[in-house]
């Protein structure tokens, strides 16, 4: 039983490092030309290289990437350095998600007959386009500058946002994230120079990043019930995009099972009955929020 659910550390590394040699590949490949045609093309392949790497970021948090707790703190630290997010950060993030899922602080695809309607799609929208990617860059250069800003009431005004930062005031949180966040920095300025970069290049590269990140972001959640645990979906894709989400579209497996590697996530799928296609709920996310009468479900403790 232990070897059947055992982490999948071999695939694992060959992926990370898959990932990693195109992702520098593409970077230097594309600063070779001015055609902004060409940059867009490769920014779209290099997109998609970035979906595995935020996939095996959560492996990380989750402490199933590697058995080794060492490298697998060490390989998720080195893929948040190239999608560019504070690993602890994240960490935090990830767990309040897990407490707070389908709740009004983590609610962006409904909205309440008292709140206003169009404020809520363009919160919904402006996630999706890659603000919700901006946010994360930006509170690179916000730990690396000034941590302590993270919980100043600026953040907290924002429903969302406020449930993600919330509880990321420990001194050694903030100091972890503060040098994660300046080793960051120094890595991707350290490869615009050395390798010689074109700025350009890795402009649009992250443009294109976060947008594919940022309207995925929620597409496993939205018009799931609104339950902590079960709050999610097992979103069917084809086959051969298994390669490249790694069955991160098995969400609900995965909230019912936190602690299992995502090679073994297809086991915990209970009937797939009813499974609706991730293309259709992307689709349905573009149409804006939908009004509810749930009420928000208790946050999660344990």
């Amino acid at each position: 039983m232990k070897e059947l659910y055992s982490i999948p550390a071999k695939k694992n590394i060959s992926i990370i490092v898959i990932c990693s040699v195109l992702y520098f590949s593409l970077l230097y490949t594309s600063s070779l030309t001015h055609l902004l045609i060409y940059k867009f093309l490769l920014g779209i392949v290099f997109g998609i290289v970035m979906i595995p790497v935020y996939s095996l970021m959560h492996e990380s948090v989750h402490y199933t990437l590697h058995p080794n707790s060492f490298w697998n703190l060490f390989l998720g630290r080195w893929l948040c350095t190239i999608f560019i997010f504070s690993y602890s950060f994240y960490r935090h993030c990830h767990f309040k998600h897990h407490k707070k899922n389908r709740t009004d602080e983590e609610m962006w695809d409904l909205y309440y007959e008292h709140q206003n309607k169009w404020f809520r799609f363009g919160n919904l929208y402006l996630m999706m386009i890659g603000l919700g990617y901006l946010g994360v860059m930006l509170s690179v250069v916000l730990f690396a500058i000034a941590p302590q800003l993270v919980n100043s009431t600026l953040f907290k005004k924002h429903t969302e946002i406020k449930g993600f930062v919330e509880g990321f005031d420990d001194v050694l949180k903030l100091k972890t994230s503060q040098i994660e966040s300046i080793c960051i920095i120094i890595f991707q300025v350290l490869c615009l120079w050395f390798i010689n970069w074109d700025f350009s290049t890795w402009i649009i590269f992250y443009l294109i990043n976060g947008f594919i990140w940022s309207s995925q972001n929620y597409v496993n959640h939205a018009f799931s019930p609104r339950d902590i645990i079960n709050g999610a979906h097992n979103l069917k894709v084809p086959v051969w995009l298994n390669l490249v989400y790694l069955n991160f579209n098995l969400h609900l497996a995965h909230h019912q099972n936190p602690k299992i590697p995502w090679l073994h996530l297809p086991q915990y799928i209970k009937n797939s009955d009813g499974r609706i296609t991730f293309l259709r709920n992307y689709l349905s996310l573009w149409k804006g929020p939908q009004l509810t009468k749930e009420p928000s479900p208790k946050e999660h403790h344990s």
